[in-house]
């Protein structure tokens, strides 16, 4: 079994040098390393060249793809069998790590992804965090896969996934809410999913990530918003799951009324469902919105209201 780890990477420096360093360890050796360049300067070739002795192809863009261009151009120099996109932030969390993984297919012989639970480090906080799931988020992803708006699955360094689930692509439209696209999309098509409650993988946190440039960034967010919901259509709002991650978007961007709506969506809006959500939040004090329980509330009300209109 051929695994291909297709690395995405632009001026990544020493990040990619501790990825490298976490791949070479690993007791699974079966493996090709693809990385696609998108930097100006030659930083991340000359570290390349120090790994000379395991099976790296190396692809410099004369053009920058961007992301998540550059993660498409990687997987599609991909010959494995299986494969593995890790972003050059992460690294994997011990040498055993990709062994797991071969495991784990090898033991589940029809699996199309499997998914690892994972430890954030924050690099700016000093504090690493372990996110495993729970026996209740599995319950609900088996129950219906748009639960994973509720149930997230971390960052495609988590995954590994079947070369034969094509195409298998990220759409570029998307920077902020591409993974919760990218895994709506996979699970209409793909159901044989793995969870692995296992930490394999390190997430690398820090400021200097394209997430966080774009976080709560209401010129970005909502017209990805809006964007997942014209490609995946109205009906995943009937999901309380993605109807609350809804709500809660546009209220951490603190948007008050369609006006505001509007002017960061480049448009009038014209989907019922949302200009009633947001005229539901523009009705309620931004003081209360913020106390937990009191969202929830009026975001269940609110829910209510628009599962039962047409």
């Amino acid at each position: 079994m051929l695994i291909s780890i297709c690395i995405p990477t632009y001026n990544s420096g020493i990040k990619l040098q501790r990825l490298l360093d976490s791949i070479i360890i690993q007791t699974f050796k079966n493996y090709e390393i693809i990385i696609s360049d998108d930097s100006k300067n030659q930083e991340v070739e000359s570290i390349v060249k120090k790994y000379s002795e395991i099976n790296i192809k190396y692809f410099k863009n004369t053009v920058p793809f961007g992301t998540p261009g550059n993660w498409n151009n990687a997987i599609s120099k991909s010959t494995g069998d299986w494969i593995k996109l890790m972003h050059h932030d992460d690294w994997f969390f011990d040498e055993n790590s990709l062994s797991v993984f071969v495991n784990t297919i090898q033991n589940n012989k029809n699996s199309e992804m499997v998914i690892c639970a994972y430890q954030n480090v924050f690099f700016d906080k000093g504090i690493k965090q372990k996110i495993f799931f729970s026996k209740v988020n599995l319950f609900l992803l088996k129950v219906n896969s748009l639960n994973l708006f509720k149930t997230f699955l971390g960052n495609p360094s988590c995954t590994i996934i079947n070369s034969k689930c094509l195409p298998y692509k990220y759409d570029e439209k998307f920077k902020w809410l591409i993974d919760f696209d990218f895994f709506t999309e996979f699970f209409k098509k793909n159901s044989k999913i793995v969870c692995l409650n296992k930490i394999l993988i390190n997430l690398g946190m820090d400021s200097t990530q394209v997430t966080a440039s774009v976080f709560q960034n209401p010129n970005v967010e909502v017209p990805e918003s809006m964007n997942l919901l014209y490609k995946h259509g109205t009906i995943i709002l009937k999901n309380i799951f993605v109807y609350d991650f809804f709500w809660r978007l546009y209220r951490n961007t603190n948007i008050r009324g369609q006006k505001m709506f509007d002017s960061y969506l480049g448009y009038d809006c014209d989907i019922a469902s949302i200009t009633t959500l947001v005229a539901s939040q523009e009705k309620i004090s931004q003081n209360y919105l913020k106390i937990g329980v009191v969202s929830k509330f009026f975001m269940t009300v609110s829910y209510i209201k628009n599962y039962f209109s047409k």
